[in-house]
């Protein structure tokens, strides 16, 4: 994607507070959670506070009495961005939801019915809330988004992918504006999965690998002379099956780049930290923001969000990269005017 997106509303929703400022804060809490394969075996994982008044009231939806974490998470993020936009301009929102996991609570839940109890235990009232395309369909009904809407299932990456999709549907104007979404739920489920594949360890690193849960969102359209913050540039598609393609591909990303762009970087808390010094180890670095954990879609946009409120005349031009945690790789470039 080469075309000019004016990013014209922000939200988000993260263990360190509601909005954008507690993105710059950082300031969180984790709490011990066990694995379910292994009681006694437990994780620090941030987690979002649901009882915040914000959210009992979105629990008070009629539609979404049985609506998952991720569904209250998007909801909120996607008022925020949303702002005072008025019924006519939500008419012409489209929607884009980018996750990986999704509906994972209620996903492990309704599955477990069934190995423990038999078919017969499967909840026609739980599963509908399984689905990916779910919440996304509970946010436009909750909002009045009558556009196109549209969920995409992958990695961090996806949200770039989401991105794209967004320039797509502005250029072939169907429709006015579009919100695009990044979310993810935490379940205890995630911490064996992740410790199977050596994502957690037992570290006195300072920067330990964190699970974590929320979501994010910016309100898009295509640019006009008076927008000053922007996405300049979007790439995706950089694919990797194992470490050795994992490092080509980032060299290749990266190397797509304009080589004089300060590049943000993402990776410092995963496996594909090191990857990411490789790759950025001969352009100049952007200054980093707090971390909030791994949450997929969501940390990519929590990123992309942080990385456009450090942007300042002194520093107009900054490269976000995706990076997949287990399928691709993908890159943002934001821009202020002058």
């Amino acid at each position: 994607m080469k075309t000019d997106l004016a990013i014209i509303g922000q939200g988000a929703v993260t263990p360190a507070g509601l909005g954008v400022e507690p993105l710059l804060l950082g300031k969180t809490s984790p709490v011990v959670i066990e694995e379910l394969s292994a009681p006694g075996q437990g994780w620090p994982v941030l987690r979002v506070d649901l009882k915040h008044p914000r959210f009992v009231r979105w629990q008070r939806e009629p539609r979404l009495r049985r609506a998952s974490p991720v569904t209250f998470f998007l909801v909120e993020a996607a008022a925020q961005a949303l702002g005072d936009a008025s019924s006519e301009d939500c008419a012409q929102t489209g929607l884009i939801v980018a996750y990986c996991a999704g509906c994972l609570m209620y996903s492990r839940r309704f599955f477990e019915q069934i190995v423990r109890q038999g078919q017969r235990a499967a909840s026609p009232a739980l599963f509908p809330e399984t689905v990916f395309n779910s919440p996304a369909s509970h946010v436009a009904a909750v909002l009045g988004l009558s556009g196109a809407a549209y969920a995409l299932v992958g990695d961090e990456a996806a949200w770039v992918s989401a991105v794209i999709t967004a320039s797509i549907w502005l250029k072939e104007e169907r429709v006015k504006q579009v919100l695009v979404l990044g979310a993810d739920e935490f379940d205890a489920l995630a911490l064996d999965a992740y410790r199977s594949v050596r994502w957690l360890r037992r570290t006195k690193s300072p920067a330990p690998f964190l699970t974590s849960e929320g979501a994010a969102g910016l309100l898009l359209r295509a640019a006009g002379p008076n927008d000053t913050a922007r996405i300049t540039r979007a790439t995706d598609g950089f694919i990797y099956r194992t470490k050795a393609e994992a490092v080509c591909a980032a060299q290749e990303m990266i190397g797509a780049c304009d080589p004089n762009l300060p590049a943000f970087r993402t990776a410092e808390h995963n496996w594909l930290g090191p990857i990411e010094d490789r790759a950025l180890r001969h352009r100049p670095l952007a200054p980093s923001a707090p971390y909030l954990g791994e949450a997929f879609a969501a940390s990519a946009a929590w990123r992309t969000l942080q990385a456009a409120a450090l942007l300042s005349p002194a520093l107009r031009r900054r490269l976000v990269p995706a990076w997949g945690l287990n399928h691709q790789f993908g890159s943002l470039e934001l821009t202020t005017a002058k």
